[in-house]
Order: structure tokens, then sequence, then C-alpha cells
């Protein structure tokens, strides 16, 4: 069966949403204080433009090639193979964000002890749900979206009744915009969904109301934090919105929770998706895929807490694969779309990439490694 506009609208708001909503807002606080709802709104014009550009390029190629297949249009087929494995790069550094985050907030309500197997529960689900039907998983989402979307409103009503003040706070301009682009990534990943929709114009209007939805979200939640003080340390910032709940109502801890870790698994849902359908342009079956994606997922995850490195190293150098893959495709839609739109996404992604300075580090050199087994790959075909 074919999506639908709301289901489509749904899948967005929920990938964009995500695991973001309760870990992001809290970061953004805390590197800038007040100033971080400013900054909320600017990344929101940024991503604007590109989320246009995807809308655009999704309906003149609808494919499971998403972005690689709209590099691959503008600039060849070299130039798109190395897209398609640049995009699968991210397999080991950002889905095992969103794994985490759901354990850790189920863990912190029902039992640290109990990390490692709320870890494995959530990529058991994640892979269950992807052997379902897409339209199986996008009526859930339609269900979800509402349920966290009510949430954040209570809690925003809540904050605005309650007595703040706007305090003065460092302003780290560079690393809070880099933070906050990650809870815009994910218009790539129903890009490679586009061909599945009942009617071709659904995706573009999908992609825009869904940022259009996400970026009212993602401020509302922010103030709420900042009202409640929910956010400075890494403790807080994991736990932020059960925090705030814990103002609101009772026994909010383990609500919070479990709705915490089925929006994070929903979010994780499409990206696996749009994964896995793009190792099948690899000429690998569609469950291999799968099995191979969710195991690296798993494993990264765990290693996570037995290593104990930062959850902030894997999103800086997620976010520096997403920003060139939203500039190769920007470039891309200059070239083939030659619109306003297409050269102020191109601007908007060289901002970013400036931004993010050295955190773009493995990006590019994964793309350019990828560019040349693009080259060797071509010889011997």
């Amino acid at each position: 069966m074919k999506l639908s506009l709301t289901q489509g609208i749904a899948t967005i708001v929920i990938t964009l949403l995500g695991s973001g909503v309760f870990i992001v807002p809290a970061l953004s606080a805390t590197y800038s204080g007040w100033a971080s709802l400013i900054l909320w709104f600017v990344m929101a014009i940024m991503i604007l433009p590109v989320a246009f550009v995807f809308g655009k390029l999704g309906i003149m190629y609808p494919s499971a090639g998403g972005s690689a297949t709209f590099v691959k249009e503008a600039f060849g087929e070299k130039a798109g193979f190395a897209t398609k494995l640049l995009y699968l790069s991210i397999i080991p550094i950002g889905p095992p964000v969103v794994i985490i985050t759901a354990a850790s907030y189920l863990a912190g309500a029902f039992g640290n002890q109990y990390l490692i197997e709320f870890i494995f529960l959530a990529s058991a689900i994640i892979l269950i749900l992807n052997l379902m039907s897409l339209t199986i998983s996008s009526n859930i989402n339609i269900a979800v979206v509402i349920t966290i979307i009510t949430i954040i409103s209570l809690f925003f009503i809540v904050s605005l009744f309650q007595k703040f003040h706007i305090t003065t706070h460092d302003f780290h301009i560079i690393k809070t915009l880099g933070i906050i682009f990650w809870c815009f990534v994910g218009i790539e990943a129903m890009s490679h969904i586009s061909h599945e929709f009942k009617k071709e114009n659904d995706f573009f209007k999908a992609v825009v109301i869904g940022i259009i939805i996400v970026a009212f979200m993602y401020m509302a939640v922010t103030f709420s934090l900042l009202v409640f003080n929910a956010y400075g340390n890494e403790d807080k910032n994991l736990h932020s919105l059960v925090i705030v709940a814990s103002h609101i109502m009772p026994y909010a801890d383990k609500i919070m929770a479990i709705v915490a870790f089925i929006i994070c698994i929903m979010a994780l849902n499409l990206y696996v998706a749009s994964l896995t359908r793009l190792a099948t342009t690899l000429n690998i079956g569609f469950k291999k895929a799968l099995f191979i994606i969710m195991g690296i997922i798993f494993a990264i995850s765990v290693f996570k807490f037995i290593f104990d490195f930062k959850i902030d190293l894997l999103i800086t150098y997620s976010n520096g694969v997403f920003v060139l893959i939203y500039f190769l495709v920007s470039i891309s839609a200059l070239k083939i779309l030659k619109t306003k739109t297409a050269f102020f996404a191109v601007i908007s992604m060289g901002i970013i990439i400036m931004i993010l300075g050295f955190d773009m580090i493995y990006a590019l050199v994964s793309f350019v490694v990828f560019l040349f087994i693009s080259q060797i790959k071509e010889k011997f075909v």
C-alpha cells in the first residue's frame, strides 16, 4: 500500500523529533541558555530551502536511491555511488544515538542495570517493524505524533504560567547551531521512500509541513526546559523531559520514559528503512541488509557504554555526514532545477559546513575515499 499525505507528515515529524527532542533542546539550552530559542528559529529558516530542494527532487526522481540518485543525475555515476556509500557510512555513528537515548530513558525509570537489555529490546523491535509493511509503521506514527505533540503542548502551556526569569548565559552560537542541526536531519531519509506515496506531490507537502511543525515543537520544548531548569549536565540533558514532567504529574518518570522509548523507536525505524532500501541498490538482499545494519547499530550502542565515550561525539560526526550530503544534493539541485531556492540551499549548507569546521573531517575524508573506490569500481566493471 502507498503512503497518504497524513502518513507522510506523521513520518517526517516523528523522524525529525525522534531522539533529538529528548536530548538536543537540553544541549542547546546548556550551550546558549535563552538565546538558544532564537537559534532554533534561525536553523529552521536555514533548513527550509533544503527541504524544498529534497521535495522537488523527490518528485522528479522517485527512487530508493534517494540522495545518491539526485547526485548521480547531476554529476554522474561515480559521484552518485560515492554519495550512496557516504550515506551508508552513517550506520555506525547516527542510529546508535537514537538507540542509546531510547534505552537511557527506560533505564533511568526502571533500573540502570537493565540498560543493555533495553538496547537489545529497542534493536529487536526495529528489526521486526522493518520486516513488516512500511504502511503499518506509518499508521503507528500518526498515533505517536499526536501523543508527542499533545505532551509538548501541555509542557509549553504549563511553562507559560510559571514564574521565570530570562537570565544571562554564555552564548556559544557555533556549537549550538551545530548541535541543533541534528534535529533537522531526516529529510534525506524521506527521499528514499518518496516513490511510496500515493500522490507524487504529497511527498513535497509532507516534507515542508513536517519541517514547520517540528520547528515550533522544538522551540516549545526548549522554552519548557529553560523555565524548569531541566538542563546543564549530561544526566539532566538525557532525562530533561522527565524532569519537566515530574513538575506536572505523578509517576512522570515511567510514563515519559515509555513515551520517549516508543518515539525513538519509531524515528529510527524510518532511518533503518531508508538505509536498508539504499543497501538493496548495491545488490544486497533486503533481509540480509537489514540484519547487517541492525547488527552494527546494536554493537556500537553497546560499545558506547563499555568504552564510556560521550554521545556528543557520535552526534558531531553524524552531523558532518548529513551536512555534506545536504550540500551535495543542494549543488545537484542548483544544476538540475536552476532555481533561487536551490541557490539558497547551497548557501545555507555552505554556512553550516563553516560552522562545523573540523567536525566535517570524518565526512570529507570518507567522501574522498568513496570517490576513489568509485573510480576503481568503474575500471573493473
